[in-house]
């Protein structure tokens, strides 16, 4: 074996013996004492075999030969041991995971063993040993019926000279395997053995190699004495004298864990097999219904034209047999559906939530979606057997804090509207909920006509009321700018001549973050105010109203909130009163927009910028930056902003930039 690589992974106590072997026969030993270690080197260099010790500090040959295998090393191995009471299971894993030979030690009878294995393997060839001259040492009639009586496989003899071939002879494995003794199954045939489970065609392929006297392995349920079901690996081949068949002769081998693994391995397939058909189902739902709704979104204009193309789309979608779009009436509480196809359901149908599945109360309860199948929806005309659907999944239609409705969606198949595709739904619900905003945000800055409300809020605990009451007096909201912490900065006016230390005195409030003064004339004080808790335009909005003008007293504070005519006012005073007392509507007047053509102008700026473009651009604004002399620089205001001096440029040019487009080439 000269030139051949040997890698030695061996502890340190016994290594020198085995590798001066080794090396005797020609190998060019590499030792290591761990398991990492020849990891390591396996990975790093090339070897003709690994020898490997089973018991290696902190770990084992067989996770070695594991580890190797993992990594794609395909390397010839020995694997040798003095495991004692469970070398069998040694032998199994090891031959599991890759080992060519795995050796008993015997003191120097195993190395010397051991090194023609290792010459073998690592040469392709087989154990080169010298042939023993065995004269004297046969085995006689004694030595080979307690062979036969010991051997680990279960060994059987039937007569088929006796009615029925019965069994004539076991041995003790058999006794074993089956929990029968031999005094109880000698003169029966063992047929016995089968029960409810065993295959018939097994069965038939049995009796058929019997009856034509040939050989056959077949795997066959048994059952054993306690009745208990095991696989049987059964061998039966006829025994002849000469031409005359004497003896049927069975092998039996228990391999009921390979069977239990194999079913393991199946069933774990088939899972997997569903797992991926699920995958690609919901891939094809975001390839399909996402984009199609993205495209209906895009286009639509108004709110009725999205809903119903929104319904068709998820009718036409494999799969799914049809949707429905309805919202919650403000003023009756009850379900109205605005929308609906594939359905036997008619447009404007009114239902009281009782009515409804449980399901669509748990949606506008808890704004989560929520689903049912048929055998366990109630009735209804919206459960799913009521529709001949199979699945029903009522997904929220929620933008921010403002709920435009219930999307409802029926599947025509079981596996449809899984846990996966919830997800995908719920994506839809958002789709459609910030499409509607978007569509209303555009009505509201482009519509001829305004519904102006006017409203008080005599609540103390109002932000601006708080910041008023630490001002000593009143003041007036110019303007508010998100920062991207979750913080708001509010730009805020006040005639009361506040100096340096009033302002800064603003910021002993629980929710102001800091404060300063942007600039002063005679007659008032500009300042801003970074607050973790800002007055709730932003909910406005989402119900549709735009806050057009904003002052507050210490106690009191009052509102113009402006919206178009068709806008529920009711839920923009709800989203008041959900968090002060005293909310008072003290006017609601229709009137012709301020200006149309600024409005349009603001709209067209407006669609234009990015969200950091616009927050640049107001920021700075609002702190004087478009002054000569500037009051601030840059890197105030992007601080301000929390971004960097080089950024806040950047987002500001491409700002007014867009803003001058938009004026010139509108």
């Amino acid at each position: 074996m000269s030139g051949s690589r040997a890698l030695l992974a061996h502890p340190r106590d016994g290594i020198d013996r085995i590798a001066s072997a080794l090396e005797t026969e020609g190998f060019d030993v590499t030792p290591v004492h761990t398991a990492t270690a020849a990891v390591a080197k396996a990975t790093t260099g090339t070897y003709d075999c690994l020898v490997s010790e089973y018991d290696l500090p902190g770990d084992d040959g067989v996770a070695l030969l594991k580890a190797l295998e993992e990594s794609g090393i395909d390397l010839p191995a020995v694997l040798f041991t003095d495991a004692v009471t469970d070398v069998e299971e040694v032998s199994r894993a090891a031959y599991r995971h890759g080992a060519d030979r795995v050796i008993r030690k015997n003191g120097d009878e195993s190395v010397s063993s051991l090194v023609d294995d290792v010459a073998a393997v690592s040469s392709g060839g087989v154990i080169s040993q010298t042939k023993q001259d065995i004269d004297g040492h046969e085995p006689s009639t004694a030595d080979i019926e307690r062979a036969v009586n010991e051997a680990p496989i279960g060994l059987s003899i039937c007569d088929p000279e006796l009615d029925d071939g019965p069994l004539v002879y076991v041995n003790d494995a058999w006794e074993d395997h089956t929990g029968y003794p031999k005094e109880e199954v000698l003169g029966r045939n063992p047929r016995f053995l089968q029960g409810p489970e065993t295959d018939p065609e097994t069965v038939g392929r049995l009796a058929g190699a019997i009856e034509n006297e040939e050989p056959v392995t077949v795997e066959i349920r048994n059952y054993r004495r306690d009745g208990t079901p095991f696989w049987n690996e059964l061998t039966v081949a006829p025994v002849f004298d000469d031409d005359e068949l004497v003896h049927y002769v069975g092998f039996q081998n228990d391999v009921t864990d390979r069977k239990t693994a194999e079913r393991l391995a199946d069933e774990r397939a088939e899972k997997i097999a569903a797992e991926r058909q699920a995958l690609d189902r919901v891939l094809g739902r975001v390839n399909g219904l996402l984009s199609e709704i993205s495209r209906i979104l895009v286009e639509g204009t108004d709110a009725d034209t999205i809903s119903r193309k929104v319904c068709e789309e998820i009718a036409d979608e494999p799969g799914y047999m049809g949707g429905w779009i309805a919202e919650v009436s403000s003023g009756t509480g009850r379900l109205e559906l605005t929308s609906s196809s594939g359905l036997p359901i008619d447009d404007g149908l009114s239902l009281s939530l009782e009515e409804t599945p449980m399901e669509v109360r748990r949606a506008i309860d808890t704004d989560e979606v929520q689903g049912c199948s048929a055998g366990s929806c109630a009735g209804g005309p919206l459960a799913p057997k009521t529709v001949g659907g199979r699945r029903l999944l009522v997904v929220p239609v929620t933008y921010g804090h403002r709920r435009y409705g219930l999307l409802g969606i029926y599947s025509s198949e079981e596996n449809a509207l899984d846990r996966r595709e919830r997800k995908v739904c719920k994506s839809v619900g958002k789709m459609i909920a910030n499409g509607l905003h978007s569509v209303e945000t555009t009505r509201i800055l482009t519509t001829d006509r305004v519904v102006e409300l006017c409203v008080d809020v005599t609540d103390d605990s109002f932000t601006l009321s708080r910041i008023a009451d630490a001002v000593g007096g009143t003041v007036d909201l110019l303007g508010t700018t998100r920062l991207d912490d979750d913080a708001c900065e509010l730009y805020l006016k006040t005639e009361c001549g506040a100096d340096e230390e009033t302002i800064e005195g603003i910021e002993t409030l629980p929710f102001v973050r800091s404060s300063r003064a942007v600039s002063e004339t005679n007659d008032d004080v500009t300042f801003s105010v970074t607050a973790t808790e800002s007055p709730p335009f932003t909910r406005l909005a989402e119900h549709g109203g735009v806050v057009a003008d904003a002052s507050a007293e210490p106690t009191s504070a009052h509102l113009t909130i402006e919206a178009p005519p068709e806008q529920d006012v009711r839920s923009m005073l709800d989203v008041l009163r959900a968090e002060y007392d005293g909310v008072e509507l003290r006017s609601r007047v229709e009137r012709e927009s301020r200006d149309r053509s600024l409005t349009e102008f603001a709209a067209e700026v407006d669609d234009r910028l990015t969200e950091r473009q616009r927050s640049a651009l107001k920021t700075a604004e609002l702190n004087g930056y478009f002054e000569w002399p500037r009051p601030v620089d840059g890197s105030e205001i992007a601080d301000r902003m929390g971004i960097t001096r080089q950024t806040f440029h950047q987002h500001l040019r491409a700002a007014e930039r867009k803003l001058v487009e938009a004026y010139v080439d509108p």
